[in-house]
């Protein structure tokens, strides 16, 4: 018995703990199931904090949509405040000025909602000049306006009645600038009754292609450089003066290089480089289509 008795007493001591912690545990339990259902209870009871919840949600989409709308269509943020063209070089400057005038009406308008390409078809409408242009938004009240116009391409000096005027004309015959020169282009000479009107072509496209590509012709074939091209735009025709100081007439109304051919057959027999000539005029054609006429001084 002596020997027994401390091992049922630990028996019973170990029984008596796993009770304890059985109870505490079911206590903890029956505490939690409590909390959960006063919970489920205050949400049964509260119903209206829910529909508070909600009612801010939608007041808060509410609110930041006019917030949205206003800045949008009502505030000055986008409004266009300024329009800048780019590149306003020696070429353009009138120009630009010309354009900033026509796309004015854009100014207060809203960006975001600016038609560009409309933009784009007036502007090249207004002012043919312009071979290409590029018109962007510059965030947040900015238009950028890109141009490109027809390269220059020759000189023109204008001889009136009343006035002579030069002009530097681009490759669709259109004045850029009025009383410049630029010794780099060549140099055409026209006499008219009135000045020229430089709403319009100072020469038409396809006269003016016919004179250069005529120029260049004649340079590359004859190795002789022309100083000034006469444009006689009532007898339609063209006189060549070359650096050895004669004239080349030619019918601008006929291929310029079928009569710049004859010109050339004639060399063996009328030297151009060391002839002292007055002009020589290939606008006649003969039986065979090969005469010239040439003076000398």
């Amino acid at each position: 018995m002596h020997k027994i008795y401390p091992k049922m007493l630990r028996n019973k001591r170990n029984l008596k703990k796993l009770r304890t912690a059985y109870s505490q545990s079911h206590l903890k339990t029956k505490s939690l199931q409590k909390r959960k259902s006063s919970r489920k209870l205050l949400k049964r009871r509260h119903p209206f904090i829910t529909k508070i919840k909600r009612f801010a949600v939608i007041v808060g989409i509410v609110a930041g949509g006019i917030l949205i709308v206003n800045l949008l269509f009502f505030s000055n943020y986008f409004k266009i405040s300024d329009i800048d063209i780019s590149d306003k070089n020696f070429e353009n400057e009138k120009l630009g000025q010309e354009i900033e005038k026509a796309l004015s009406d854009a100014l207060g308008k809203n960006l975001l909602f600016l038609d560009t390409e409309e933009l784009k078809l007036k502007v090249l409408n207004a002012f043919p000049e312009i071979e290409k242009i590029e018109i962007k938004k510059d965030y947040p009240g900015n238009i950028i306006v890109e141009l490109a116009q027809f390269p220059l391409v020759a000189n023109v000096i204008n001889e009136s009645r009343t006035v002579k005027k030069s002009y530097i004309i681009n490759s669709i015959g259109y004045a850029i600038k009025e009383d410049f020169e630029n010794p780099a282009l060549p140099y055409i000479k026209m006499k008219s009754d009135e000045p020229v009107n430089t709403e319009n072509p100072v020469i038409e496209v396809n006269k003016l292609k016919y004179i250069l590509d005529t120029i260049t012709y004649f340079e590359d074939k004859f190795g002789m450089r022309i100083i000034e091209v006469e444009y006689k735009k009532i007898p339609r025709e063209i006189h060549l003066l070359t650096e050895k100081n004669f004239y080349v007439w030619l019918d601008i109304q006929k291929s310029a290089e079928k009569q710049l051919k004859k010109l050339k057959k004639s060399l063996v027999k009328l030297d151009i480089y060391n002839e002292n000539l007055e002009y020589i005029d290939l606008r006649i054609a003969g039986e065979n289509g090969d005469k010239i006429i040439y003076k000398r001084r």
